[in-house]
């Protein structure tokens, strides 16, 4: 009981200085309509990259992290995110996340690469391109390439998802030190440990617990590089339907330039959303007649109106 008794101790000071840190944040995914906000805890390596709104960023330690984030790291890469609720989030390195926005559940979806989450609190679904996972006060770990993914269930109680079923679960929920993996889209393959590949590949820091801070970093904002250009997004506008659903009203403001309206007219053949918004239906000819001009009378003549 005194150890129960001190843990919670420890957790509701960890909660109350990450409020802190993270007040800034958590107005900004309040004002916004997101749900998502945490603060960038440790970063090894060199700067990683955001894309907010319709804009390119650079990060590091200390800079805070909202839903709608497209976050991308280096080679060298390591980044620990500490949430609201003393939950972790800890991205590899070469790896592309989207932190979504809107979502029922903290949801991040991985293009390529490492992903760690220590959840403490509430849940976190973590989705690749053709598997996902869910858990509720666990550790758990997905890893992205270009053909596979893989999900471990490294302790507690965690459920299967398959993104293209709308991330529905995949049969029970799985205890801990279980594993799966999908090649291309074909059935998804358990395992009762993960395949030594895996742990091979797996970054070298995700073998040992998630590091977590009693006191965190002082928020600092992240540095503004530029407008977004079509290359920055490029691999983002073609993820699933459900997860790429506001991108037209996020980057459509870009298509005032030239260079980021040719490369996306030049590949909408990959994003068949945006047609109508790359080239619009033509105005009907009623809708183009220009204003004042009066329609042809076409009512009947009156009684003794007859031509002469």
């Amino acid at each position: 009981m005194k150890r129960c008794h001190a843990e919670r101790v420890v957790q509701v000071r960890w909660i109350s200085l990450i409020g802190l840190a993270l007040c800034a944040s958590l107005i900004e995914a309040k004002r916004t309509g997101a749900g998502f906000a945490g603060l960038v805890s440790f970063a090894d390596g060199e700067p990683f990259t955001i894309v907010r709104h319709d804009t390119l960023m650079t990060g590091s330690k200390g800079v805070p992290l909202l839903a709608g984030d497209l976050v991308e790291t280096g080679p060298r890469a390591l980044l620990v995110v500490a949430g609201s609720e003393g939950n972790l989030i800890g991205l590899g390195p070469s790896t592309d996340v989207y932190f979504i926005e809107r979502a029922e559940v903290t949801t991040l979806f991985v293009l390529k690469g490492w992903v760690k989450a220590d959840v403490k609190s509430g849940s976190i679904r973590i989705l690749g391109t053709r598997l996902g996972i869910q858990g509720h006060e666990a550790v758990m770990l997905l890893n992205a390439d270009e053909r596979s993914n893989a999900v471990f269930a490294e302790q507690g109680v965690t459920t299967i998802l398959l993104p293209e079923a709308a991330a529905t679960p995949v049969g029970k929920e799985t205890g801990a030190n279980h594993f799966f993996r999908r090649e291309d889209w074909l059935d998804v393959v358990p395992q009762l440990s993960p395949s030594v590949e895996f742990v091979d590949k797996m970054p070298v820091a995700f073998r040992d617990p998630l590091p977590g801070f009693i006191k965190l970093p002082e928020a600092v904002a992240p540095r503004v590089v530029r407008s977004v250009s079509y290359s920055d997004i490029r691999a983002w506008l073609t993820i699933p339907r459900e997860w790429r659903g506001g991108f037209i009203g996020r980057f459509r403001g870009r298509l005032k330039d030239p260079a980021f309206f040719a490369a996306m007219d030049a590949h909408q053949a990959l994003f068949p959303e945006w047609k109508p918004i790359l080239h619009p239906p033509a105005a009907s000819t009623d809708e183009s007649r220009s204003e004042g001009e009066s329609a042809p009378d076409k009512s009947e003549p009156k009684q003794g109106d007859e031509p002469r």
